[in-house]
C-alpha cells in the first residue's frame, strides 16, 4: 500500500481537471476512497490511515495467528455432513463394529423398544437435570442417548464409540454378530427387570421371546417327549439352500436318532430308534432370523464364511410352521 499523502494526493487528483457541476458520484468515491480494496495481510503498515477498508491494524492478527491458507481451504464444510431432510442418520463405522452398528439400527426401528428406553429413570440424570456436564455412564443411559440422536440430530452420522467403549468392545475385531445381540439382549432385559416401573420388566421377552419345545418320538411305543423352551433368535442353515423359506423348513424338518445316536425312551427303559423335531407354539413380535454363515472346514480345521445368496420376501408367512397357537401371517423385513 502507498503511503498515506502518496494516496490523499491520488484520490483528490481529478480537482484539477473537473469543474464543480460536473462532480459525479465516483469521483466523491474516489476522494473518500470508498472502493478501494482492503489491504492485504503485510502489505500495509499497522494502524493504516490511507485506506478505510484496511483491517490489518484492528487486532485481527491476534485471534486469527498466521493462518495457512491451505489448512482453512482443506476444512470440511459443514454442510455437507448434515443429513437431507427426511433421511435418517448413520453410524460411524469404529473399524471392526458394522455388526455393533446394523443392530443398533435395528433396535433403533423398533419403535415400540426405543419409546421404552425413553421411559427409563435414571436417578444421576434426574440429579444433573439439564446440566450441559452429563455424561452418560450405564449401558442403558448410552443407549438412550444414542437413539436420541438418531432421532433428532441434524448430522449425516454420530459416533456410537461412547456406548461401544462402555460395552468394553474391540473396535478392531470382528465379533460374532448372533453373540452379541444374545448377550445385549440380556444385558438390557436384566436392566429393565429392575426399573420401578412394572410396564418395563417384561418388554425384551414380549419383542423378541417366542416358545418352542423339541419333542422326541418314540418309534417303538410312540411315546412323545416334549422339551418346552424359550428362543430369542431361531439359527438358520443357509448351505445348500437359495431363498429363507427353505432354511425354515430345513430347521423344522424331522431328525432320525438311530444307531449309536439312538434315543433314551423312559417309557420301553431301553434305547429306541426316534424321531425329534422343533414345533414352534409361538413367535415373538420381531422375529430374529439368524443366518448361519460360516460353517467348520474340515480341511482347514477353521471356520469359513459362506456367501450363498438368500433371497427372502417382503412378507413371511409362518402361520403352518406354528402349532398351538393361532398365527396367520408375521411380517419379516
Amino acid at each position: 500500500m502507498a503511503p498515506r499523502v502518496q494516496l490523499e494526493k491520488a484520490a483528490w487528483r481529478w480537482v484539477e481537471s473537473v469543474r464543480p457541476e460536473d462532480i459525479q458520484r465516483e469521483h466523491i468515491e474516489i476522494a473518500y476512497r470508498i472502493c478501494v480494496p482492503a489491504c492485504k495481510r503485510g502489505a500495509c503498515r499497522r494502524n493504516c490511515k490511507g485506506n478505510p477498508n484496511c483491517l490489518v491494524g484492528i487486532g485481527e492478527h491476534a485471534w486469527l495467528g498466521e493462518i495457512d491458507e491451505n489448512t482453512f481451504h482443506n476444512i470440511d464444510d459443514p454442510n455437507s455432513e448434515r443429513r437431507d431432510k427426511n433421511t435418517f442418520v448413520g453410524l460411524t463405522n469404529l473399524g471392526a463394529t458394522c455388526y455393533v452398528n446394523t443392530f443398533l439400527q435395528v433396535w433403533f426401528h423398533n419403535l415400540e423398544l426405543r419409546r421404552t428406553l425413553y421411559l427409563c429413570q435414571n436417578a444421576r440424570a434426574e440429579e444433573h437435570n439439564m446440566d450441559s456436564d452429563y455424561e452418560p455412564r450405564s449401558i442403558c443411559e448410552h443407549l438412550q442417548y444414542l437413539f436420541a440422536l438418531l432421532q433428532n440430530s441434524n448430522r449425516r452420522y454420530i459416533d456410537p464409540s461412547g456406548l461401544v467403549k462402555a460395552l468394553g468392545l474391540d473396535t478392531g475385531q470382528q465379533q460374532d454378530a448372533q453373540e452379541f445381540s444374545k448377550l445385549f439382549l440380556s444385558l438390557l432385559e436384566d436392566t429393565l427387570s429392575k426399573q420401578k416401573n412394572p410396564n418395563l420388566h417384561n418388554v425384551i421377552q414380549q419383542q423378541f421371546c417366542g416358545q418352542m419345545s423339541y419333542v422326541t418320538v418314540c418309534n417303538q411305543c410312540g411315546r412323545a417327549s416334549p422339551l418346552p423352551s424359550r428362543f430369542y433368535e431361531l439359527e438358520l442353515n443357509i448351505q445348500g439352500h437359495k431363498n429363507l423359506t427353505e432354511c425354515v423348513t430345513e430347521f423344522l424338518k424331522e431328525e432320525k436318532l438311530d444307531g449309536d445316536n439312538r434315543y433314551f425312551c423312559e417309557s420301553c427303559q431301553s434305547k429306541q430308534n426316534a424321531a425329534r423335531r422343533i414345533k414352534l407354539h409361538s413367535l415373538p413380535r420381531v422375529l430374529n432370523l439368524q443366518l448361519m454363515r460360516f460353517v467348520f472346514d474340515r480341511q482347514t480345521g477353521h471356520k469359513k464364511k459362506l456367501n450363498t445368496f438368500i433371497s427372502f420376501p417382503e412378507q413371511l408367512d409362518m402361520g403352518p410352521s406354528v402349532q398351538f397357537t393361532i398365527v396367520t401371517r408375521n411380517t419379516f423385513n
